[in-house]
Parts: C-alpha cells; structure tokens; sequence
C-alpha cells in the first residue's frame, strides 16, 4: 500500500491530523484484534474496539480485507529485510547447503513472529477473498522467482523447469512453516510426532531446497 493511499479516505479526501489519527486507531484495534485469540476480527469488532461507528471505520477502509491488507502492509514489506535479501545473491556451490539453511530458518522465524496475521491471510486468501489472495501470490511469486534464479533459470522470462520446481519447493516450504507455526494444531498433536514441527520438518526442508539447487545446477 503506498503512502498516498494512507494519506485519502474512500471518497479520496486528503487526511487531516484527526483523520490520520482516526485510521491508526483503527489500524492499532485490528492488530490487537487479530493478535488475540479469544477475539474476532471483523469490522464490527473492530467498532466496538475503537468505539466508532461502522460508518466511521468505512470512511477510511471499504471492506475487511481492505483493512487486513492495510494491517498486513508493513509485515509484507519487512519480508525483503527478513529473508528475500538471502535469495538476491547468487550462492556459491560450496554454500548451497549452508545458505539454504539460513533462508528456511530466516522464513520461520519470519512467520514465527507474525504468525495469527499469516495464518490469517492464508484462511482469508483460501476463501477466495480476491485481493488478499492476489497478495498472497504476488509474495509467493518473489520467491519463487528467486528460487528459480538461484537454480540457474533465466530471470527475464522466469519460466520452465527450474521455475516449476521453485513452485513446488515453496508450496511445500510455506506449508512446513505455516505447521511449525500453528501452536492451536500442533496441540492437538500425539508427543511422538511433535518434535517432528520443532525442527525436523525444517531441517529436511532445507535439505530437498539444496538438493533441487544442486541437481538443477548440475542439469543445466
């Protein structure tokens, strides 16, 4: 979201102080909202949070997942510092392994740290909530093109095997993680196989990341 969008309101006035002060308030109930698990996050909530009327809360946001996606902004762009950096260099063959580690450790604890907004999205986006998918894609597609590059595919055209095969390596990563970090499901799992989502499931992803960068490597 640019900064022009948060600086108008849904008729496309220009934000006075009060109004600026307005749509943080707003935007500061939904993540309390969202980061609490006994609450419901929707607009009504989101009312009776603030204490404004839902004809307020409309002013500055046309529907709940315009909120959400205003909510999630900052968290997508902190994804470039948390671990898109680490793709944005070619790794060295000897490193294949090491880097991969620290690019699957580096989306955990990305996820980790923003987890009831994540798994939110992705609910929301299964939903067909059109543009909260269309997020959800256009994040998973910097990955993957990433993925892909590090594998030896040609970044211009962005297609063809090794492209195919960063889609797969990132469905299966953000699904691993997405697991790892669900505390409410991995209750409810038996104690044998527990440990296996506090850290093996993410060291073998980073082993079938580096294999498939290496076999491509190798291929092409």
């Amino acid at each position: 979201m640019s900064e022009g969008l948060n600086d108008t309101n849904q008729q496309g006035q220009k934000l006075g102080k009060k109004g600026k002060i307005t749509r943080e308030r707003i935007l500061s109930a939904s993540r309390e909202l969202i980061a609490d698990p006994a609450c419901e996050f929707s607009l009504s909530g989101v009312a009776r949070h603030t204490g404004l009327r839902m004809s307020s809360i409309y002013t500055y946001f046309a529907d709940l997942p315009d909120l959400f996606l205003a909510v999630l902004d900052p968290v997508a762009r902190e994804a470039e510092e948390a671990y898109l950096t680490l793709l944005r260099t070619r790794w060295a063959d000897g490193e294949i392994d090491a880097r991969a580690t620290e690019l699957v450790q580096a989306f955990y604890a990305y996820w980790e740290r923003h987890s009831r907004l994540l798994h939110l999205r992705n609910r929301l986006a299964d939903q067909h909530e059109r543009s909260v998918l269309l997020q959800r894609i256009a994040m998973a597609r910097t990955v993957v093109r990433l993925l892909g590059w590090q594998m030896g595919g040609d970044p211009d055209g962005a297609t063809g095997e090794p492209y195919d095969l960063a889609s797969v390596l990132y469905t299966g990563l953000e699904r691993v993680v997405t697991i790892a970090t669900d505390t409410e499901l991995k209750a409810c799992y038996p104690a044998d196989i527990k440990p296996r989502f506090e850290g093996a499931t993410l060291r073998q992803q980073s082993r079938l990341l580096a294999l498939a960068i290496k076999d491509q490597r190798a291929a092409a």
